[in-house]
């Protein structure tokens, strides 16, 4: 087992099944006791959990709405109860699976304001002990790539809605919102950053991924492949440790060569 995170504490919300799983367990792979919130699928965090402690590491899972301030200032006091203080906040917990489905204000209420509700109950604590790192995870839905030719509407096609992406677009404010965080906290040495993975195969993506867009996808990445959730754990783990110590406001991100920003 690796000590990169020796003696820290982290939260992952999202964290009882898929990516946010292979975040907690890599964390505490990496030394870090790791305290797991999730919502619906709170039942499968027993596996993350026993995973865990075979590492060695303390865990602490707690039923919790990112989308209830409240719950998360019940939840942050918790995790510094137990622990003593909290050193790294990954904010991975998202809707996806439900993205077929579900509203603007769902999106919105989740994948925006979970992040600013989880975020604004740990500062507290971090601000006290002027250090802290937290992960805001985005997407490379934010942003737009060519539309495969299925989806282009053609010269005979009836006019097509301009609905907005509930899932792209939130994933697009929280890069902004990760780089106003970092302006406002760096003043204490919290520093914020985010990661934006590409199409990663975990659970979510099967559910509610067409496959054609999958191939799609792959297809245009350099290195022509997808990722699966571990795929990212080393990004998180560098952003918790003090080997990123002089990063802030950064997006970094990991899909395998598909996006390229300017």
């Amino acid at each position: 087992m690796s000590e990169r995170l020796a003696g820290k504490v982290c939260v992952v919300t999202g964290a009882a099944q898929g990516i946010g799983a292979a975040y907690a367990t890599a964390m505490a792979a990496n030394g870090a006791d790791v305290a797991i919130i999730d919502l619906k699928r709170i039942d499968q965090a027993t596996e993350v959990e026993a995973g865990i402690a075979r590492l060695g590491r303390r865990s602490l899972v707690m039923k919790a709405d990112v989308t209830d301030a409240d719950q998360m200032q019940d939840a942050m006091a918790k995790v510094a109860a137990e622990f003593g203080h909290i050193d790294c906040l990954v904010n991975n917990a998202a809707l996806m699976y439900d993205q077929l489905t579900a509203t603007w204000d769902e999106f919105l209420a989740v994948n925006f304001m979970g992040i600013v509700n989880a975020s604004n109950a740990v500062v507290p604590y971090m601000w006290e002990q002027a250090s802290g790192s937290i992960v805001n995870i985005s997407s490379t839905a934010a942003f737009p790539i060519p539309l495969p030719e299925f989806m282009r509407p053609g010269l005979d096609s009836p006019a097509p809605a301009v609905n907005p992406s509930g899932y792209a677009i939130t994933k697009w404010m929280v890069i902004f919102q990760t780089r106003h965080m970092a302006q406002m906290l760096g003043i204490k040495n919290i520093r914020v950053n985010a990661v934006a993975p590409g199409v990663t195969l975990s659970p979510a993506t099967k559910a509610v991924v067409p496959e054609p867009i999958i191939d799609t996808l792959v297809g245009a990445a350099a290195l022509r492949t997808a990722l699966d959730p571990e795929d990212h754990a080393g990004l998180i783990v560098f952003l918790a440790s003090d080997e990123s110590s002089k990063m802030t406001g950064q997006i970094l991100v990991n899909d395998a060569g598909t996006y390229f920003s300017g």
